[in-house]
């Protein structure tokens, strides 16, 4: 009967194991669930933080650009460069300019005379 009691008691000692290791696991699983949670509400945060500084960085970046477009665009305007058909344009005027002047200076010439800084041929 000893023997008996001894088998019954480790197997209920056994049983006892098996279900407090269940209620312990239950325990454990409950307790990571809010951390669980909070891990899960830290990820949604951090992604919403890098979404709006990326959203930031990209407007300031445009803004940076438009500035520098708007500097340069000033900048060159104040410079009053010439363009190639400006250029173009002035020298087509010499040479009309030019071609007057040696139309005068050719048909002017009589009696061997001639203009001051005009070179002898």
């Amino acid at each position: 009967m000893l023997a008996r009691l001894e088998k019954d008691g480790t197997r209920l000692l056994a049983r006892v194991r098996k279900d407090a290791g269940k209620v312990l696991a239950n325990r454990q699983q409950r307790a990571l669930v809010p951390f669980m949670k909070r891990a899960q509400r830290l990820r949604v945060d951090v992604e919403r933080r890098i979404r709006r500084t990326r959203q930031d960085f990209e407007a300031r970046a445009e803004r940076i650009l438009a500035e520098v477009e708007r500097r340069a665009a000033r900048a060159v305007d104040r410079l009053s460069v010439a363009t190639r058909s400006d250029v173009e344009g002035l020298e087509r005027r010499l040479e009309a300019r030019l071609a007057e002047l040696e139309a005068k200076l050719t048909g002017g010439q009589s009696g061997g005379k001639s203009p001051p800084g005009a070179v002898a041929s």
